[in-house]
């Protein structure tokens, strides 16, 4: 893998490359997909959601273009190829015959520990336990899986005419999870860390035609998947260690679409901040940063519980 320069979130971002430019978000009818949504197009994208929350998606859009902003919003499940290869279609129309920034964000905590689920029955010869779900692994990495290979199969349209040239882009929305694992849900850790594997498996040849493939990875972000839920772990982790700032992904993700020179790497968002996390041969694969990152987190924990009473 080609050395290629981590990224100083402490710079301020140059967000002009965006106008114009057709963007597509996976879960953007609500939490990170949404936040990212309005931002980008108050940066002039062309976008489009797609998403199964048909009414939140369309009061969205009505929220949206009342503004003046172009969006549009799209149902899809992105289990579904031949649903995200509608979305494509609708996107690259809408985008003026191109597609320049995908985003595949739709995400779902799903299914409990492995452990905890095996053992939930007691063992009979007579028949097999209920089989595990994986809905953990269809959305979260399938669907990404899927997102990844349209856009790639798409990014070789001719662009627009009279437009600008611009380094297509895919942004990768992972977790911290896929770095520290997630003890409450074995499909959700499996699926974060392998949209790590996508990265690493994609990033090399894309670059080599011009394309952009970098990752972000939230730790807790306050979205409705981690408030409106009756997962008393998570509910839990998310009282002891706080939440990361929205917009600290969202910075991430922009910054990460718009600057054409930002290609390969990864990006923690914690509640110190955002921090490229060296996910690379070269520095370690993120491991000594998120060490570093999560140690501090733990020591604040720490202090916080000794001075509470």
């Amino acid at each position: 893998m080609p050395r290629v320069p981590s990224v100083d979130f402490t710079i301020p971002i140059d967000a002009s490359t965006l106008k114009g430019k057709s963007v597509l978000i996976t879960g953007g009818a609500s939490g990170i997909g949404l936040a990212c949504v309005k931002t980008m197009a108050s940066h002039g994208a062309l976008i489009t959601i797609a998403d199964l929350q048909e009414e939140a998606g369309n009061a969205v859009v009505k929220d949206l273009t009342s503004q003046g902003f172009q969006v549009q919003f799209v149902k899809c499940d992105v289990t579904s190829y031949e649903s995200q290869f509608s979305v494509f279609k609708s996107a690259i129309q809408f985008g003026g015959g191109s597609i320049d920034i995908v985003i595949p964000n739709a995400g779902i905590i799903s299914q409990q520990n492995l452990y905890d689920m095996a053992i939930s029955t007691p063992p009979s010869l007579d028949s097999p336990p209920p089989t595990p779900g994986l809905s953990g692994i269809e959305v979260n990495l399938n669907g990404v899986y899927y997102s990844c290979y349209l856009a790639m199969h798409y990014f070789q349209l001719p662009p627009r005419a009279n437009s600008p040239p611009f380094k297509k882009a895919i942004v990768l929305i992972a977790s911290a999870a896929g770095y520290l694992g997630y003890p409450t849900s074995t499909t959700y850790s499996m699926s974060k860390f392998g949209v790590r594997g996508i990265l690493y498996g994609l990033r090399d040849r894309a670059l080599e035609a011009g394309i952009r493939v970098n990752l972000v990875a939230p730790w807790y972000i306050e979205t409705p998947m981690t408030t409106e839920t009756d997962d008393a772990a998570l509910l839990a982790g998310t009282k002891l260690y706080g939440f990361a700032p929205m917009e600290g992904v969202v910075d991430a993700v922009v910054r990460m679409s718009a600057d054409e020179g930002v290609a390969g790497r990864s990006a923690v968002v914690m509640p110190q901040g955002v921090w490229d996390i060296g996910d690379t041969v070269h520095e370690g694969y993120g491991g000594v940063l998120m060490k570093e990152r999560v140690g501090e987190l733990v020591k604040s924990v720490v202090e916080r519980m000794g001075r509470d009473p």
